[in-house]
């Protein structure tokens, strides 16, 4: 292979940062994403990825409720007793092994999206995970990813030229030996780089040798596996802004040991790279065993056994991630989402197990996200081919995950994704239509006026308690334009003009800080 070719399709192992951060960094997603962040590099948004290997069975994560009898009847010794299931709705219980994910439910930082699927579902393993990871129909091949695909519109030209002095961290982090489909590029280029394992992060960050008692013994094999070593070990030598944010930072809570519980080796080495104040955007963690065809549960014990082991890791690792991102006070920038290549059928078999599937429920925790749950329970009287009916393409949560999270204009989602696919709300409500008030527990923010504004405009809020307020601009690219407020103030109704002589035609953001609240009201100069 040429060394270019090499340098391109091995990426996620060699194309690390040498820069240390600390160097203005250019809008992740352009205009748009920064308007949602208030453009300060600090809060810009962070997507961690959770890939469920195997195809987790998702009538026994989100229990059915509301078809208690039917629910029971499809999958005896393997369903969930009622008495035993944690309590979410009235019509939806969790899997009681989950019990750190029902204390983020009870302060609402659980979302779930019931009856995720695609049209003429795959149900092969690594089909139907190529299907996920593409973001392609069921009888297209795609050898892009839907995340690379977004980062590629970014940064058209990577890996050539990276990392630089304005990108000098990197733009995913798989914590996988390789960088998946997922994160590749338009040209096939892996968007990214891997750090292989949690032991290899702290052997970087350590400054230790990798071991070389794993060796084929055959010396060609050998010859080789030393050499992609070598190359990415000699990268991981210069990885200067990962060692630097991890020297920033530690884990402020106890995370669940390592072994067995991969996950949450791999989320704790991620929240550590956040907290240290690494700028990377996307980062892909995984947990496999979901294809529990045999002995998913006890007999005699369905709470309990394998499947119960997974889901208690998810729940362990995610609550124990969470937690360490709000003692960095870091929390409200990160969100995760799950997924897994298909769920399993609503019928168990003789071996206390479940077979491949099709709808499956997926999971985001965080802050920011729209707490509840979308969609309905699964219809257990009304199956197609013994699989149960799709509510929401996987597509539609993509789609709304770019929209409304990283800001994604529409034109550009449909470009990504090759259609246009209907939104559901995943992410809360930012309100930045500039024809609404916003309205906030602590204030309101009404639009600007007159939009567009030739040469002044009037900013107006009200404030219903006492707080500390700051107002400021930004301009198209994210980048802090004035300072017009920045004072304790008391309740009250406030107006303050804004001169925008000077400043080129374009679209600005204005947002308004009351405590630990923001809103953001778009307007145009236009002159």
């Amino acid at each position: 292979m040429k060394r270019r070719d090499f340098l391109v399709r091995t990426s996620g192992a060699v194309s690390v940062p040498f820069l240390l951060n600390g160097i203005p960094l250019k809008a992740f997603d352009g205009p748009v994403h920064h308007r949602l962040f208030g453009g300060d590099m600090e809060t810009d948004r962070v997507l961690v990825l959770i890939q469920l290997n195997g195809g987790n069975d998702g009538l026994n994560t989100i229990i059915p409720l509301d078809q208690e009898e039917r629910y029971q009847s499809l999958r005896p010794g393997v369903a969930i007793p009622t008495a035993k299931a944690v309590k979410l709705t009235d019509v939806a219980g969790l899997h009681p092994a989950m019990t750190g994910v029902k204390s983020l439910w009870d302060e609402r930082k659980v979302g779930i999206v019931q009856g995720v699927s695609y049209p003429n579902p795959n149900l092969s393993h690594f089909r139907s995970t190529d299907i996920w990871m593409s973001a392609s129909d069921a009888d297209k091949n795609l050898s892009s990813g839907w995340l690379g695909r977004y980062l590629g519109t970014v940064f058209p030209d990577y890996p050539t030229g990276y990392p630089n002095a304005v990108t000098p961290d990197p733009i995913a982090i798989q914590m996988t030996a390789t960088v998946g489909l997922t994160l590749s590029g338009p040209q096939q280029q892996a968007m990214g780089i891997a750090l292989q394992d949690p032991e290899s992060f702290y052997r970087l960050i350590a400054g230790t040798e990798l071991s070389f008692d794993d060796l084929p013994n055959t010396d060609f094999a050998r010859d080789n596996v030393m050499y992609v070593r070598d190359i990415q070990s000699q990268s991981m030598e210069y990885s200067q802004v990962i060692k630097a944010a991890a020297d920033k930072a530690v884990n402020k809570v106890e995370y669940p040991a390592t072994q067995p519980n991969r996950l949450s080796g791999q989320l704790q080495v991620v929240a550590r790279l956040i907290a240290g104040g690494l700028k990377t955007r996307v980062y892909v963690v995984q947990l496999g065993g979901f294809d529990t065809h045999a002995s998913q549960v006890v007999d005699g014990e369905p709470e309990n056994g394998g499947h119960a082991s997974l889901l208690t890791f998810v729940s362990e690792a995610v609550t124990a991630f969470q937690r360490d991102l709000e003692a960095h006070g870091v929390a409200d920038r990160v969100i995760a989402m799950t997924f897994s290549e298909f769920g399993r059928r609503p019928m168990s078999n003789e071996s206390l197990g479940t077979d491949h599937g099709t709808a499956a429920p997926m999971l985001f925790f965080g802050n920011a996200v729209q707490d509840g749950i979308t969609g309905t329970s699964p219809d257990l009287t009304n199956l197609e081919r013994e699989n149960l009916h799709m509510q929401f393409d996987f597509r539609q949560i993509y789609a709304s995950v770019l929209e409304q999270w990283f800001g994604v204009d529409r034109q550009t989602i449909g470009d990504i994704l090759m259609d246009d696919f209907q939104t559901v709300r995943v992410i809360k409500d930012s309100s930045t239509d500039v024809s609404e008030t916003i309205i906030r527990d602590t204030f309101t923010f009404a639009p600007v006026a007159p939009n567009p504004v030739k040469t002044a405009a009037t900013l107006r809020y009200d404030l219903t308690t006492t707080s500390t307020v700051r107002l400021q601009i930004f301009d198209s690219l994210g980048f802090h334009v004035k300072t017009l407020v920045h004072e304790e103030q008391t309740a009250g109704t406030y107006s303050v003009p804004f001169d925008t002589t000077g400043l080129p035609s374009g679209t600005y953001a204005v947002q308004v800080s009351v405590g630990v609240q923001k809103a953001v009201q778009m307007f145009v100069i236009a002159r």
